[in-house]
């Protein structure tokens, strides 16, 4: 305890001497206390002289310091790996009793010495320690990274990595420990058989996620054969229940590794269901890794998307690298200097670069597009002319133009509501380089929704840059600026690739492009879900002014293959629903969603279908160098199961594992502390006291 003062330490003599001949000049010649005991006299001479001088005292307004010293024990880590790799092998029996058993005794005993923080982790990283060897999924590194972030800087002794060195999902975790604390040993406990049984598995099967209808698409299915030397093994493929395809693998030798381009195609449109099967042998340690699913979702055919161009400019190969990206797109590329330009009539939407032009084929093709009410997206260059811009009627119109330019910056409306874009592309447009875009004066018709408003420096002004306009039933979109190819640019220097960009022009595309009718009610979800994900759904909800229309009671019912439902309610959010359903075993799924509006009944339905990851069933063989290799370059050690106790006296005897003293100050105004007050009122008491029995007061 320390006390502390900002004023010169002068001042306390000085106060010690005003304090004495305030008590000398009271007590010094007080008659009516000369018949008191000296002790009296005396005891009532120091306790006014302390009470002045502590009054005095509080006027420096002193601070008291407390200090407080705390032992923190050395904090271990464990983690624990829950994955199902651990128990397909022979010795599953032995994981789950006698190991459970082992390591639930370490785990007592090294709680005696140290601070036990216990994880499990598979596909995700969880404080828990109830281990039931579940997991689907192996990602080692997040759970690594995770762990080292969360206890930066503290006083952690080790990590005990118990995992059979299995990952099948993110990176390499040699990388992971890079960032480790240099103090933090790894202790691995290597779990699972590092011998290689009988065993024919399919170890992946490469694919489109989109096909289609009466469209090859080619599957690439690799599968691997160990210990199965001198056997034939049939590889089929089915739809549902038909075989599709056949071939065969012939293990000429202890390894084989082989991967087949199956060649398929569909006559029907909707999601297809395709698995995988290699046979069966006697003696194989796990028959699951023998059989694949996998989904293809197979379309009518793709929306053509036709770009038109007057001059070469940097922005048409932005856009069609944009859309190329999408597999659904079919992007033609035309310039007008070519003889002929096809008909454009059967094409989903145009978009016009530098277009349209006052004269020749410009003009001719843009009327064209215009009665035949084509969707279109017109993308402003220098190459414009401004007038012909009006002439289109396409939902904007520029006045008082004198040829100059300014650069200028998106500013996203938060009220736009015909599509939405995703947070990594709100980001990007945060940060994109200007555009050059025509000074002048703009009117905008009432049909148009803006996207974005125009920004000169950081001053929004009242003009559009991105909007969207209806004309004669037909959508109509422009950018009143050129250099979007910078805006790609720029997506790949600040996120290493050019994804944010090519969905914020595939978002626009799909809009226009879109030519079902809007509807009241939508439900949104994926067609196909994985077991150890969960199921997911948003929906819509519009008036009929189609303004969103939230806090409404929207309920689904989920139905399996055998007829049992299961009821839902979503949860509304500012302008749309979610609803979390949880995960879902393996099969086929009908879902109903409904709600009342105006007295009217509204109902959205739809099916999907839950695969079985089967992730961890393609390889069981433990890889203890891998564990062997972390523990190397972080100066710890491998053990096995039946090492608990080696392993427990090999921490006990690391020297770097250690307690850390901590010093805690807490500073506190003395005027503000009871027991000052209470000081001060037993003074003042004690002495009223003994002047009122030995005098006369």
């Amino acid at each position: 305890m320390h006390l502390l003062i900002e004023y010169s330490l002068w001042f306390l003599p000085l106060f010690c001497i005003v304090a004495v001949v305030v008590a000398y000049v009271l007590y010094h010649k007080d008659v009516k206390l000369k018949d008191a005991p000296l002790w009296v006299r005396r005891l009532l001479f120091f306790l006014r002289a302390a009470g002045v001088f502590i009054l005095l005292l509080l006027l420096l307004s002193p601070f008291l310091e407390i200090r407080k010293n705390k032992i923190e024990k050395p904090t271990v880590l464990v983690l624990h790996d829950n994955s199902a790799s651990i128990v397909l092998q022979k010795d599953s029996s032995f994981y789950r009793t006698k190991y459970l058993s082992d390591y639930k005794n370490f785990l007592e005993n090294l709680s005696e010495d140290f601070s036990v923080e216990e994880y499990l982790y598979s596909d995700v990283l969880v404080a828990d320690s109830s281990l039931n060897f579940q997991g689907k999924e192996t990602n080692m590194s997040s759970a690594l990274q995770e762990l080292a972030s969360q206890y930066y800087n503290q006083n952690v002794g080790a990590l005990i990595l118990a995992s059979d060195g299995i990952y099948n999902s993110g990176e390499n975790p040699k990388y992971a420990i890079q960032n480790f604390p240099s103090q933090m040993p790894i202790y691995t406990v290597a779990l699972g058989d590092t011998v290689q049984g009988r065993d024919n598995l399919i170890s992946s099967v490469l694919h489109n996620k989109i096909a289609f209808r009466e469209t090859p698409f080619i599957v690439k299915i690799s599968v691997e054969s160990h210990a199965l030397k001198g056997t034939n093994s049939k590889i089929i493929v089915k739809e549902g229940d038909t075989k599709i395809f056949e071939t065969s693998l012939f293990s000429n030798d202890e390894q084989v590794y082989k991967t087949f381009d199956c060649k398929l195609q569909s006559k029907e449109t909707g999601e297809k269901i395709y698995t995988v099967e290699i046979e069966c042998h006697e003696g194989e340690v796990n028959v699951v890794n023998n059989r694949y699913s996998f989904a293809v979702d197979v379309l009518e055919s793709r929306q053509k998307i036709v770009l038109l161009y007057d001059a070469v400019h940097p922005d048409i190969a932005a856009v069609r690298r944009a859309i190329e990206s999408n597999k659904n797109y079919e992007c033609s590329v035309i310039s007008l200097a070519d003889e002929e330009v096809p008909d454009l009539r059967s094409c989903n939407c145009v978009v016009l670069c530098g277009l349209p032009s006052s004269q020749g084929k410009g003009k001719k093709i843009v009327d064209e597009i215009s009665k035949s009410g084509i969707p279109c997206l017109l993308l402003y260059n220098s190459t414009s002319p401004v007038e012909m811009l009006n002439y289109m009627n396409c939902g904007v119109e520029l006045m008082n133009f004198r040829k100059s330019y300014d650069e200028v910056k998106p500013k996203i409306n938060s009220d736009f509501s015909l599509f939405s874009v995703d947070e990594s592309t709100k980001s990007l447009l945060e940060v994109v380089p200007p555009l050059i875009s025509p000074f002048g004066t703009y009117k905008i018709s009432e049909q148009s929704k803006i996207f974005a408003s125009q920004m000169v420096g950081n001053i929004e002004v009242d003009r559009p840059l991105i909007a969207f306009s209806t004309m004669q039933n037909s959508k109509i979109g422009f950018v009143l600026g050129e250099g979007l190819w910078r805006w790609r640019m720029m997506d790949f220097k600040q996120n290493g690739s050019f994804a944010a960009f090519d969905s914020f022009i595939n978002k626009i595309v799909a809009y226009l492009a879109l030519t079902e009718k809007r509807e009241l009610f939508a439900v949104n979800g994926e067609q196909i879900f994985y077991d150890n994900k969960n199921v997911n759904f948003t929906a819509e909800l519009y008036d009929k002014s189609f303004e969103p229309m939230p806090d409404q009671e929207i309920t689904m019912i989920i139905t399996n293959e055998k007829g049992v439902e299961y009821p839902y309610s979503f949860s509304s959010a500012e302008k749309f629903y979610t609803l979390n359903a949880g995960k879902y075993p393996q099969g086929k799924y009908h879902y109903q969603a409904s709600v009342t509006l105006d007295g009217k009944e509204l109902k959205k339905s739809g099916n999907f279908h839950v695969l079985e990851l089967l992730t961890e069933y393609k390889q069981i063989c433990a890889d203890h160098e891998l564990l062997r290799s972390l523990s190397e370059s972080t100066d710890g050690k491998l053990f096995y199961p039946n090492e608990f106790d080696d392993l427990l006296q090999e921490i006990r005897r690391n020297r770097n594992i250690v307690a850390v003293s901590h010093t805690t100050k807490n500073r506190s105004l003395m005027i503000d502390l009871p027991f000052v007050l209470i000081l001060i009122l037993s003074i003042v008491s004690i002495e009223w006291f003994l002047r009122k029995y030995y005098a006369t007061y």
